[in-house]
């Protein structure tokens, strides 16, 4: 069996319960939109996604800025039925649980996040496999911390780059 050749992440999807409120908290996190759509009757799209038709959504694409387009976050709300069921409540549980950005202040990024009400998870924290020992060397500092329907985000700060974790391979 021939392997699989990934060539990129194309994108993260987010399902939310309010887009007029969800929307403007990921662009108070450095996001923005691109593009603003309907998905509505009719569109294969259902079938893809394994839900029956009779269906509408609104999905906001929302980019890093600047001038990569991928990745991107794919937050969706569905308006007929409404969006349903709640987030992990902990970060234990299976499945894909949080979504990690890399910053440039992660200081400054937290009280940007505080100062907006902003609930966190946990403080700005050392990333560490035991007490003071970084993995493979790599010096980071980590922040969790939940949008508006309790979605858990994480921001990174690395002492180099993000790529830095690849080096130790």
């Amino acid at each position: 069996m021939a392997g699989i050749t990934i060539r990129q992440m194309v994108h993260a999807n987010i399902c939310v319960r309010d887009l007029e409120k969800t929307v403007p908290f990921y662009e108070m996190l450095g996001f923005e939109v691109f593009a603003d759509q309907i998905f509505g009757e009719g569109a294969r799209t259902w079938v893809g996604l394994g839900l029956p038709e009779g269906r509408r959504f609104r999905a906001v694409f929302m980019k890093i800025p600047g001038d990569k387009p991928v990745p991107f976050l794919d937050i969706i709300q569905f308006l007929d039925p409404p969006t349903a069921g709640a987030p992990y409540p902990t970060l234990h549980n299976v499945g894909i649980c949080r979504l990690c950005f890399e910053v440039e202040d992660i200081d400054a990024a937290a009280a940007t996040l505080k100062a907006n009400g902003v609930e966190f998870v946990g403080p700005v924290t050392p990333y560490e496999i035991a007490y003071d020992v970084r993995p493979q060397g790599v010096e980071a500092r980590f922040l969790c911390f939940k949008d508006p329907d309790g979605n858990i985000m994480e921001y990174a700060q690395f002492a180099g780059a993000a790529t830095d974790v690849l080096a130790g391979d």
